[in-house]
């Protein structure tokens, strides 16, 4: 790699110092190093300011500072250039960041050196068919969630795989999770965690009113089906959905959601340094 797009989160005040330094790292290895218009004027550097699609086009790699927010948002947003993202974390212990700030410079020299490799992430996309409409909603790197917009009462909705009934449920909502996903909001949700190179898919309803709903694991070449034909009529334009914990869609009972595995990945750099087994250890708190 000799070419790289740098995409910092300019709402962490620790990614200032960061950005100016590993600019100035690349610059003085010889090395191309793309910035967006307001982070050159931001910081200070506008000699290294670039067209965002331009940039995209010519880098090797993306270097996104911040948590795993920023990453998930990262990952979205350049899901069509198919571009590998190195996560560097300025947040709290997450399981996108690859590194630590105060290891930026082995690492970079890690990625110059090629001592890495690449690990692709399935995604999700989304579809919603209402009112004769049918509309594309966006990829998902960790989750698709459908719950209430405002109003805490259970929702009562059906899920089919491959146009089979699984069930009919009364929860707070549902989470639609990748392996990526797993160790997120269907962690907390009592869902299962699945090693996040695998290819599958998780249903997990959130707090259902029933003893016996329980998450679903099932292949990543099924297509997931969710309409609300049990819901409370009374409540009908209190339904939404939230990609990734960030873009949020409000639908009506009339909406019927098709989730499925995208053909566009995520493409992760990994160090040999870093095991995701030993990440979750940490995570979860454990010895």
């Amino acid at each position: 790699m000799n070419k790289f797009f740098l995409m910092p989160n300019l709402l962490k005040s620790a990614s200032h110092d960061l950005t100016i330094e590993i600019v100035k790292w690349f610059a003085a290895h010889k090395y191309e190093v793309y910035i967006t218009e307001d982070v050159g004027k931001l910081y200070d550097l506008p000699q290294f300011i670039c067209n965002k699609h331009e940039a995209l086009l010519k880098a090797n790699c993306a270097i996104v500072l911040g948590g795993d927010g920023t990453i998930l948002h990262a990952a979205r947003d350049l899901a069509a250039y198919n571009l590998p993202i190195l996560g560097v974390n300025l947040g709290h212990l997450g399981f996108l960041a690859e590194v630590d700030a105060m290891d930026i410079f082995s690492t970079l020299n890690d990625l110059c050196s090629s001592r890495y490799t690449i690990e692709d992430r399935m995604m999700l996309h989304t579809t919603v068919e209402e009112n004769n409409h049918v509309k594309r909603i966006g990829l998902a790197l960790n989750d698709v969630v459908v719950s209430r917009a405002s109003i805490s009462r259970m929702l009562g909705y059906s899920v089919f795989v491959n146009d089979e009934l699984v069930n009919h449920y009364y929860a707070d909502g549902i989470i639609v999770s990748t392996p990526t996903g797993s160790t997120a909001y269907n962690l907390s949700a009592g869902g299962p965690i699945l090693a996040p190179s695998n290819e599958m898919i998780v249903i997990t309803p959130i707090c259902p009113h029933s003893l016996t709903a329980r998450s679903l694991v099932i292949s990543s070449k099924d297509q997931v089906r969710i309409n609300f034909q049990h819901n409370r009529i009374s409540h009908e334009n209190d339904l939404q959905i939230t990609i990734d914990g960030q873009q949020v869609i409000s639908i009506t009972n009339d909406a019927e959601i098709v989730i499925e595995q995208s053909d566009v990945y995520t493409h992760l750099v990994k160090l040999n340094s870093v095991n995701f087994y030993s990440l979750l250890r940490k995570k979860l708190g454990s010895n």
